[in-house]
């Protein structure tokens, strides 16, 4: 696994041998902003449904949608404001993490990168990867750090408001993800494999 600043641009060299081999180009948005752009609707769901856990999960939310408590939101400029934002930056690296846990091989692999762009972190691989084990990488960071992470902090008692947002900004950040495991889901063959190429990915079966 390797540090690199930017996701490699797409070798076009790669994508022609990839197709002269029988491997097909996945239908997907053409570049990040674009993925963004069309997982829009699926972060506004995203959100709905962290926000309902939320409700079940953390009682001062309940009592503010229920009417028996005001939302009070006090932004100080001090010490604290620093230390929240970098418990986002870390809660963005271990949600990259999770990414990166689950891609075979990942420390010996030397077609895995990881990296920080200045606005974003990501996880990056060419390895050949099998159907189910992308859709798995694409959906543990949403399934860990915005429901098991709030469930087990909330048996513990030591949920608070700050992690509820953390929680509910992994949802939402989570939208590409969401929406790579869509376009997987309906266009690859159970049991074909997928391959990435720069922002392109291609699957065989």
């Amino acid at each position: 696994m390797k540090y690199i600043k930017n996701i490699p641009s797409t070798d076009y060299l790669i994508c022609e041998n990839l197709l002269s081999n029988g491997w097909k180009k996945l239908k997907e948005p053409k570049d990040v902003k674009a993925a963004i752009l069309y997982s829009f609707p699926i972060m506004i769901i995203s959100f709905f449904i962290e926000l309902i856990l939320i409700f079940f999960l953390y009682q001062p939310f309940k009592d503010i949608i229920k009417g028996n408590s005001e939302l009070k939101f006090e932004l100080t400029l001090n010490l604290n404001i620093f230390v929240y934002l970098v418990a986002i930056i870390i809660f963005l690296f271990i949600h990259e993490l999770i990414h990166a846990i689950y891609v075979p091989n990942m420390l010996k692999s030397n077609k895995t990168y990881w990296g920080f762009n200045g606005m974003f972190a990501f996880v990056y691989t060419e390895e050949k990867i099998k159907k189910s084990r992308f859709i798995i990488i694409s959906l543990m960071p949403y399934i860990t750090l915005s429901f098991i992470l709030p469930m087990i902090l909330s048996i513990l008692g030591i949920l608070n408001g700050f992690i509820c947002l953390l929680c509910l900004l992994n949802a939402g950040g989570s939208c590409v993800d969401l929406l790579n495991i869509i376009l997987i889901s309906f266009q690859v063959p159970n049991g074909a494999y997928v391959i990435s190429n720069g922002h392109n990915t291609y699957y065989k079966h």
